[in-house]
Formats: C-alpha cells, sequence, structure tokens
C-alpha cells in the first residue's frame, strides 16, 4: 500500500469511527436527557451535569474516537471535537423541543467544557500510556456519577437587575401619558434587538393601564398571542411608576422558550419600574428598570444574557416611548 493509499485508508477510518460516535452519543445525550426531565432527576446534580458534565464527557469521547492512540497533538482537533459535542447536544435539545434561546444560552458552557473534555485526553495519553483506554472509557461515566450529590438538590438563586436611560427633550408631565398607554405600536417602530430580531420574540404591540394610582393594571400585549399584566405598586405622577410582573397565563414561555420562560423555575420576572428625573437644560431622563430571578447552576452566566436580552427589550421600549413623544 503506497503512502498516500495509507493516509487516505486512515482518514476514511477516523470518519467511520466519528460517523459512530456521533450516532451512539447522539443516543447516550438523549438517555441522559430523558433521565434529567423524570421526577427524580431534577435538580442542581442535573443541571449542572446538562451545562458542563455532559459536554465534556462528548467532547472527551470524540477526541478519544479521533485520535485513540494518542498520537496526534490536540491543536486544532480539541476544537473539532468541540463542535461535534456541540452538534449532539444542539440536535438532542431540538429533538427534545428546547427553544433556540435555551440552546443559545447554553453553547458557551457546552464549548468551554467540551474544550476542556478533549485536553483531559490528551493528558490522560500523556500520563497513563498503556492504561489509557480504560481511563479515558471511565469518563463516559461522569454524566451520571453527577447525579450522586443529590437527587433532589436545588439550584443557587440569584436575583439581578438591569437597567437602561434615555434622554428625551421633552419635560416629564409630556412623558408620563406614554407610559400609561401605548397603543397600536407597529413592527417598524423602535430599534434592532437581539431578542426580537434574532431569536424573533415578538415586538411589544401594546401597553394600557387600567385604574390608577396603586393596584392599577397595565395590560401588555406582544405580537398576536403573547399577553402579560404589570400590577402597580408605586404610583407618583410625573415621577415614579412601579410595578411587579404578573403571568396569568403561559402565552410568554409558548411562544418563546418553555426553559426559561419569565415565572419558570430557572428564571423568574419580579418587578419593574420607570423613574423620571427632570434635568437642568429641560430635558429628561427616563429610566426603565428590570429585576429578575434566575436559577441554575450558572446564574452570573445568564445574567450575561440578560443583559443583552432584556436590556435590548428596554431599549428598544424607550425608544419607542421618546419617539412618540417626539423627543427623540
Amino acid at each position: 500500500m503506497t503512502r498516500n493509499a495509507a493516509t487516505r485508508s486512515a482518514r476514511i477510518w477516523v470518519g467511520v469511527r466519528i460517523t459512530i460516535a456521533f450516532a451512539a452519543l447522539l443516543l447516550f445525550a438523549g438517555l441522559f436527557y430523558v433521565l434529567g426531565g423524570t421526577e427524580a432527576g431534577a435538580g442542581w446534580a442535573v443541571g449542572f451535569s446538562m451545562l458542563f458534565t455532559l459536554p465534556f464527557a462528548l467532547g472527551a469521547i470524540f477526541r478519544f474516537a479521533i485520535d485513540p492512540n494518542g498520537q496526534r497533538k490536540a491543536g486544532i482537533r480539541g476544537y473539532i471535537t468541540a463542535l461535534l459535542a456541540l452538534a449532539v447536544l444542539a440536535t438532542i435539545s431540538a429533538l427534545a423541543g428546547e427553544g433556540l434561546i435555551c440552546i443559545a444560552l447554553l453553547v458557551g458552557p457546552w464549548a468551554m467544557s467540551a474544550v476542556i473534555g478533549a485536553a483531559t485526553i490528551s493528558w490522560l495519553h500523556h500520563l497513563f500510556r498503556k492504561r489509557a483506554m480504560l481511563h479515558c472509557s471511565a469518563l463516559v461515566m461522569l454524566p451520571f456519577l453527577a447525579f450522586l450529590p443529590g437527587w433532589s438538590a436545588d439550584n443557587p438563586t440569584h436575583h439581578f437587575e438591569v437597567k437602561r436611560s434615555i434622554i428625551i427633550d421633552a419635560p416629564a408631565e409630556n412623558i408620563w401619558p406614554h407610559l400609561l398607554t401605548l397603543e397600536e405600536l407597529g413592527d417598524d417602530e423602535g430599534v434592532f434587538t437581539i431578542a426580537q430580531n434574532v431569536f424573533r420574540i415578538p415586538r411589544p404591540r401594546s401597553a394600557v393601564v387600567a385604574g390608577e394610582g396603586i393596584g392599577a393594571r397595565r395590560l401588555a400585549q406582544w405580537g398576536d398571542r403573547i399577553t402579560f399584566e404589570e400590577h402597580v405598586t408605586d404610583w407618583r405622577e410625573d415621577t415614579y411608576l412601579a410595578w411587579r410582573f404578573v403571568f396569568p397565563n403561559d402565552s410568554v414561555a409558548r411562544y418563546t422558550d418553555a426553559h426559561i420562560g419569565p415565572d419558570s423555575d430557572y428564571l423568574g420576572i419580579e418587578t419593574g419600574s420607570y423613574t423620571l428625573s427632570p434635568m437642568a437644560d429641560g430635558r429628561t431622563r427616563l429610566t426603565l428598570t428590570t429585576r429578575y430571578r434566575a436559577s441554575s447552576p450558572a446564574n452570573h452566566y445568564a445574567a450575561i444574557w440578560g443583559e443583552i436580552m432584556l436590556g435590548g427589550i428596554q431599549r428598544n421600549i424607550l425608544v419607542i416611548i421618546s419617539d412618540r413623544v417626539g423627543g427623540g
């Protein structure tokens, strides 16, 4: 056999191993996903394993499939294994009905863990040349071992605040009515946002306050199907308006992402407020604040996405109000 033929045969064999590994790990990840969805599999252990341990194991196994004897340096292969692991996780998540937002949130921890898993295989090959296969194969058990810390342990909970401001060329008394009534909003109003232009979350259609003072309710609608309420908890005319979010139906989760709905185990959108601050030159600074709860193994990572997603939605609403006032 010529050298070129041998090289070609080796590449084909690597491709076959990767294909077999991909199919096997798809079933493996699917099994773990099903276990995680059971009542016994809920809690911190499963959440941590889904985010970190499972992609770590997948990255390690793909690295082992590409180079079972540890004869090549990791190099770009580490990134290839991460992409393969991401493909498995994204496929099984999509088949299980996860939304695009949820998958996008998970890509960061998945990729990082898969790369570390691939690097671990290279380290094990270097450290245990003769017993590498035994040690590498044992990594398959890691996701399931993560169940052992506790079947029903709770995720840690943190509270976060997202705040955006805009300066409007108008006095506060001209802006206040628009905080109470925004109707017939068009899809062409506002600005580009990651949440609405990339992940296709419907844009605001209307927000109208019913009643006056503390106890009043603002009825909000996004798109044709999403509705929720904001129950007023503080009302200082031309100065401050605060509310707590109420989700009387599941329309937000149903038409965005069920697992990170605004009133779910992992996320709770809690309160919001508008603050109008008069400026010396006659303009007004309008600030929109949203506070929420996050309960996951990676709350501070999720908070980065909170700034991107919620911050963009807030900016969009503030620009709409400014344009309606005529003080943009």
